[in-house]
């Protein structure tokens, strides 16, 4: 009884009998895995070519202020475990309070697996390889992945094509968002799910702590995706039990303990960041963002954004889409719908209609708490709406789960054209072939990917001489959220090594007085010299003294002026005025210490 019950159940889960396929632990062939990853390499190189000369100078993206939030997170694993600091909790920014890093990116993992570039190249060169690499990596993950449905190689290398370079991972590229590049977990998961419900001889306990393990991991790179894929598994749970409600409950001891492993493996390995997360210092008490914000536009899934190299006529239309491209990563096209639909319609297999059943509810769910058509919030409810104010889960950017529907549409078409190989040769397979070939190629990537230069005063560059780490600094410029531009202090303390530490930050979080910070608040100091910097009048004198008593109260010890090239008479007659000291110029900074009163 239990052997016909895991040959039903991998009927229903993968479309064929016990033990046909390809099985998980068969040998990798290494010579079309070299071939694979040197093409993608080539495809990834080719997305960032204007990048390449500037690896340690500019930064993929032209979102320079979540770049270099990376390059700083990036940066402080290594000096904060070599310095004896929490590589997760940092004071270092938005002193004296700090940031927790498990609300923010600290990319953990990424981090660790690229240390050897930041300490050797620069946090820079580490953040842009690590970008460069992503969509590699992720399509190889799911060329991997997919050995056990798919046993020819080149339709598993066209899906990891697909998925590596889809319009989800390049929307993203062009923002800078190295959490999301990296997008490995979704395609993990299909390989443990096939060891767990449908390969011969699993064993629940090893598979349920791999699965933990590959959540622990996804922690280490972004917790959002750690959120959505959970969703995904219970959205696919739901699937095959009302496909085969029988062969589930007889799976359901296998499927609980599984469970229970995963969920023991992730609270061990995971006990400290998941402290921060629910109950660490400085997490938000209250909601991020307003969840309409998140919402992707139900037209994007036919309409492409100016990423994509085939758009014709939709120029007009891409414009009207909600957010910006870099949000937008949804596009299916009518080419690779049609052939979505022709796969489900003449599929033997059931996992065909599974898989496209998953990618449509998570198109669905993409679409968040109201649908949205080419930027016009119709007002309509959606799923999304009653699971919003779930706690952690509600807050989910719904928009993001466009990467499952990517990794749908890719698996999808490696059956399809795995199914077409085993076709007898002639005129219909042929122009099968082509057309599909066709349409993949409608999510080819426009050459539309940036570089923006990281510039560093040559103070910070040679280390910030005359401070150190008992120092807290307020600078001016203050780091701020703005896209571009606004976290250039942040690439400046990076560049000197941490030589100070600073009240400034972009981040999430919060602190006594504010429920919910996306920057550090403006103090009385960095408000006159917006003022002053802006035209207005020099504040008054008791304007300072109440200027000087707030960065005491702050701690803050010195204020650091870049001019940047600009006329910075004003603030530096206003930070005079504050510090009571007249500054020294120190190669292109000027440099104020806070007289101890």
């Amino acid at each position: 009884m239990a052997t016909s019950a895991r040959a039903a159940w991998a009927a229903a889960a993968t479309g064929r009998s016990a033990g046909a396929g390809a099985s998980p632990g068969r040998r990798v062939p290494w010579v079309p895995l070299a071939l694979t990853v040197a093409a993608y390499l080539a495809g990834a190189l080719a997305l960032h070519h204007r990048l390449l000369p500037q690896l340690t100078t500019a930064t993929a993206g032209w979102t320079s202020s979540d770049s270099y939030q990376f390059v700083w997170w990036i940066r402080w694993l290594p000096w904060s475990l070599a310095h004896g600091a929490d590589p997760l909790y940092t004071t270092y920014l938005h002193a004296p309070p700090g940031v927790n890093g498990m609300w923010n990116t600290p990319v953990p993992v990424l981090a660790a697996l690229f240390a050897p570039v930041t300490l050797t190249a620069g946090p820079v060169a580490a953040y842009n390889v690590a970008m460069i690499l992503g969509p590699v990596v992720s399509g190889i993950a799911l060329v991997l992945a997919l050995g056990a449905w798919v046993e020819r190689w080149w339709p598993r290398a066209a899906a990891g094509l697909l998925y590596g370079f889809s319009p989800f991972v390049v929307a993203h590229s062009s923002v800078g968002h190295l959490n999301l590049v990296w997008a490995v977990l979704p395609p993990a998961m299909l390989w443990l799910l096939h060891t767990l419900l449908a390969a011969p001889r699993s064993r629940p306990w090893r598979t349920g702590a791999l699965v933990g393990l590959a959540f622990v991991v996804q922690t280490g790179i972004y917790t959002q995706t750690v959120a959505l894929t959970a969703v995904v598994l219970v959205v696919l749970a739901v699937m095959l039990v009302l496909r085969r409600p029988g062969e589930a409950l007889r799976r359901a001891p296998d499927v609980l303990r599984a469970a229970a492993a995963c969920l023991g493996t992730y609270a061990v390995l995971c006990a400290y960041p998941l402290y921060l997360l629910l109950a660490g210092p400085g997490r938000p008490r209250s909601e991020i963002r307003e969840p309409e914000t998140t919402n992707s536009d139900a037209a994007n899934v036919l309409v492409p954004t100016d990423l994509t190299a085939f758009r014709p006529g939709t120029g007009e239309l891409a414009g009207q889409l909600h957010t910006h491209s870099g949000e937008q990563g949804g596009y299916v096209g009518v080419a690779l719908l049609a052939v979505v639909v022709a796969a489900v319609l003449t599929a033997r297999r059931p996992l065909t209609r599974v898989v496209a059943a998953v990618g449509v509810v998570a198109w669905v769910l993409s679409l968040g708490v109201s649908l949205v058509v080419l930027g016009d919030d119709t007002g309509v409810a959606l799923p999304w709406h009653p699971i919003e104010g779930v706690p952690l889960v509600g807050e989910i950017e719904t928009m993001r789960f466009q990467v499952v529907v990517a990794l749908c549409v890719a698996v999808v078409v490696a059956l399809w054209l795995d199914g077409l190989a085993e076709r007898p040769p002639g005129t219909g397979r042929t122009l099968a072939l082509v057309a599909t070939g066709l349409a993949m190629l409608t999510w080819l990537p426009a050459d539309e990917q940036v570089a923006t230069p990281a510039v560093v005063p040559a103070f910070f560059a040679v280390g910030a001489p005359g401070l150190s780490g008992a120092d807290i600094v307020e600078t001016y410029p203050r780091t701020t959220g703005v896209w571009v531009g606004g976290a250039r202090p942040m690439l400046w303390q990076v560049a000197s090594g941490f030589a100070y530490r600073t009240t400034g930050g972009y981040f999430i979080g919060s602190d006594v007085d504010h429920d919910l910070l996306l920057e550090s608040p403006v103090t009385a100091y960095q408000q006159g010299a917006l003022d002053v910097a802006g035209g207005s009048a020099m504040p008054t004198f008791d304007a300072a003294i109440a200027a000087r008593d707030e960065l005491r109260a702050l701690g803050v010890t010195a204020v650091a002026v870049v001019p940047e090239g600009a006329d910075v008479a004003g603030v530096l007659d206003w930070t005079r005025r504050v510090t009571g000291l007249p500054g020294e110029q120190v190669d292109d900074v000027w440099l104020f210490r806070l007289v101890a009163g």
